[in-house]
């Protein structure tokens, strides 16, 4: 494949992530457990509680995009070799 069709999908699977996960823990988590979670990213009230914690999970979304991507690479080249 060529390294545009691989940024394209590395590009692709980064932003599935960034939708699905901050849903994900959105929908999971009891308001009271949103609560401590938007008191701790807030830094103490230093910044708007909704706020911090969207920066947060948009951060923490993309990380798990490329390390899924890192992941999957490694798994694929590792399959690729013991075939041949």
């Amino acid at each position: 494949m060529k390294k545009g069709g691989n940024k394209i999908i590395y590009f692709l699977v980064v932003v599935v992530c960034f939708l699905f996960f901050p849903e994900i823990v959105i929908r999971v988590l009891t308001p009271e457990q949103f609560a401590r979670l938007s008191d701790l990213t807030s830094l103490g009230g230093l910044f708007s509680h909704l706020f911090s914690v969207m920066i947060f999970l948009g951060l923490v979304s993309i990380l798990l995009g490329v390390l899924a991507i890192c992941v999957s690479k490694k798994i694929y080249r590792h399959l690729i070799r013991s075939r041949s």
